[in-house]
């Protein structure tokens, strides 16, 4: 995300109220450029904000105590609360759990120890290397792990863990609507673009905020109903884009779903591969390739 872009969002947050421990910087990867978020985080208290609550990362970069030492205090006197780590063995088939281990040191010292917190921290104390398994191993653990700790299946957990998880039929997953998710949440995640997306729902999109149409305005302005797609999820959940998608030739698969959100995420992605998806599921390269 631009500076400019993320100063507007904070500015429009500002006006609607929102307090700066409210507000997080995720990604992706935020720390794929250091400076840009430093600078983004600075820019929380010009636009009249106590700061930021939180920045999550993985701790890829944390590769010396001297470079994480001097990131992490100019994050925290620039208005950065807190510092949230991802840890499991999805993030450490790629990044080392050292440098996990190091980054959450180093926070505990500079931030104080509860200006840090981890996600799954006990996976930091597995002993086995997870990007030096062999795929069978690997997936073995995944497994292991998404039976403990569930996943909302969409973006490439449906692609990499759906398989490995407990499936349903079709007829035995929850038919309740999503209204709770996608309305009711109280947590909205805005992209570099600007497409906004409700809760946890990624790929589904109340509108896109621009310099014309800031955030403020565009959720005062926003009404269920202008959006028929929203509707249906909103009342009775994925199970009512299945009339749709089936006309554009999606199959329901045999295996079955790890659950509602696995469902709505293959149907969201046949109609946006179908060309069809209008303005309600951005961005579309999120879907991958049409």
């Amino acid at each position: 995300m631009s500076l400019e872009a993320a100063a507007s969002h904070l500015a429009a947050l500002a006006r609607m109220g929102v307090p700066g421990s409210g507000i997080h910087i995720g990604g992706g990867e935020p720390f794929g450029d250091a400076e840009r978020l430093l600078a983004i985080v600075r820019s929380a208290r010009d636009a009249g904000l106590s700061g930021v609550g939180y920045v999550e990362t993985g701790g890829f970069w944390a590769t010396s105590e001297n470079l994480v030492r001097r990131r992490l205090a100019a994050l925290r006197d620039g208005g950065m609360r807190q510092l949230a780590i991802s840890a499991d063995p999805y993030h450490q088939e790629f990044i080392p759990p050292e440098r996990v281990r190091l980054l959450f040191d180093v926070a505990r010292d500079v931030l104080g120890p509860g200006g840090v917190r981890v996600r799954r921290w006990k996976w930091l104390q597995h002993p086995e290397d997870v990007a030096a398994m062999p795929e069978q191993q690997r997936a073995a653990i995944f497994t292991e792990f998404l039976r403990r700790y569930p996943e909302r299946m969409s973006g490439r957990a449906a692609e990499r863990l759906a398989p490995l998880a407990r499936r349903l039929p079709l007829q035995r997953l929850p038919d309740e609507g999503c209204r709770n998710a996608l309305l009711q949440s109280r947590h909205l995640h805005v992209d570099p673009d600007g497409w906004i997306s409700p809760g946890t729902c990624a790929g589904i999109v109340l509108g896109r905020a621009t310099a014309d149409d800031p955030l403020d305005a565009l959720l005062a302005a926003w009404r269920l109903s202008d959006s028929t797609r929203l509707t249906l999820l909103a009342g009775g959940g994925p199970g009512q884009l299945l009339p749709e998608a089936e006309r554009l030739g999606f199959a329901v698969d045999p295996a079955g779903y790890a659950g509602k959100c696995h469902l709505c995420w293959m149907l969201r992605s046949h109609l946006v591969r179908a060309g069809v998806a209008g303005s309600e599921f951005q961005p579309a390269g999120l879907y991958g390739p049409s």
